[in-house]
């Protein structure tokens, strides 16, 4: 079965393990910052480094305004934590990656599952 539950099931607490976790992702968060004007901007700030397993999962292409777009999403599996948010973002080698949805697998809470898009506007 290798090291996760096929896509077709759902993945369980006891598919995962430690050893898995062999990508480095970056989790930021959108803060208001002042500008030279007096006014704001937003920009996003690094709010931690995690170890997490990603899993590409499907992709697709659509023609929108005259130009190509390349979508791709992924499940990330990170050890349980509650300091992510669903309006965060993960950056994987510099790609960023707007969550979609944090599951905590079997409402155990010792993994979260992300689903994220790769491709789309943040």
């Amino acid at each position: 079965m290798g090291q996760f539950a096929d896509d077709a099931n759902a993945v369980k607490c006891c598919d995962l393990f430690p050893g898995a976790l062999r990508h480095q992702i970056i989790v930021q968060r959108e803060i208001n910052t002042p500008d030279a004007a007096g006014g704001n901007s937003l920009a996003w700030q690094n709010v931690s480094t995690i170890r997490a397993y990603i899993k590409p999962v499907s992709g697709s292409e659509r023609l929108h305004s005259q130009r190509l777009e390349a979508r791709t999403s992924h499940r990330i599996f990170i050890r349980y934590r509650t300091d992510i948010r669903t309006d965060d973002r993960i950056v994987y080698q510099n790609r960023p990656m707007q969550i979609r949805a944090l599951i905590n697998l079997e409402e155990m809470n010792r993994w979260i599952e992300i689903h994220a898009e790769e491709g789309v506007a943040t």
